[in-house]
């Protein structure tokens, strides 16, 4: 991918947005491209971490899986998302794993890298700290809808994480195109496939989804912010 394109990407990822064009050109110099295959990890829950991603083309899945075997998504992160932050700022092993989704191009950032530019610039400190909050308040949210949420409430705040990348930003109104099946929504849900697809169906009459083969178009975001205004 040309460095015109990866640039691209990250000036609209919100990780980046309003940050120096020679800061972005620092990061692209000391990033790798690297390409996955569809189920390949980009690291394990337990990994030592060696670094940060960024997402340039296809998804990647958070996931957490127990010794039974049972899986919870804890999200789908495409293009323009950054993975792999909370370990390479404290250190610890990695909280989660990471793997493919179809095939994936992500941009490598190790972490060594990554904090020597931290160190040649402090006040970028506020920035990314400021981009690890808000996923922290994602996840808060997102514990706040396992306990006391209906279904479509937690349902609409997953797709509107999905549409913003889990950011504060808000969807345009030409709507959002995501790579998401209703399998995946309903690991992300806690909920049975036929219960996504009943209240999916019940959106898109209603106007505000479109529903494709392993994707979900949204077209009103604002009556999915609607629903959790409501409680």
């Amino acid at each position: 991918m040309e460095r015109e394109r990866i640039q691209q990407i990250l000036l609209d990822s919100h990780w980046f947005q309003g940050l120096p064009d020679d800061v972005i050109a620092q990061v692209i110099a000391d990033g790798k491209v690297k390409n996955f295959t569809d189920g390949q990890y980009l690291y394990g829950k337990g990994d030592e971490p060696d670094g940060l991603y960024a997402v340039l083309q296809g998804a990647v899945v958070a996931q957490i899986i127990s010794k039974e075997g049972k899986c919870a998504v804890l999200g789908i992160l495409e293009r323009g998302s950054w993975l792999g932050e909370i370990s390479v700022f404290d250190g610890s092993p990695r909280p989660s794993d990471a793997v493919a989704r179809g095939n994936a191009q992500l941009l490598f950032v190790p972490r060594d890298k990554f904090h020597a530019l931290l160190d040649a610039q402090p006040n970028l400190y506020r920035h990314f700290i400021r981009q690890v909050c808000k996923r922290y308040r994602s996840a808060l949210r997102m514990l706040e809808a396992s306990l006391i949420r209906s279904l479509p409430e937690r349902l609409a705040i997953r797709l509107l994480d999905l549409a913003t990348g889990y950011s504060e930003y808000r969807v345009g109104a030409g709507g959002v195109t995501l790579s998401v099946s209703q399998e995946e929504l309903a690991l992300l849900a806690g909920a049975t496939r036929q219960r996504i697809n009943q209240e999916l169906k019940l959106w898109e009459k209603a106007g505000w989804v479109s529903l494709g083969y392993g994707s979900i178009t949204i077209h009103d975001c604002g009556a999915l912010e609607g629903l959790l205004a409501k409680s």
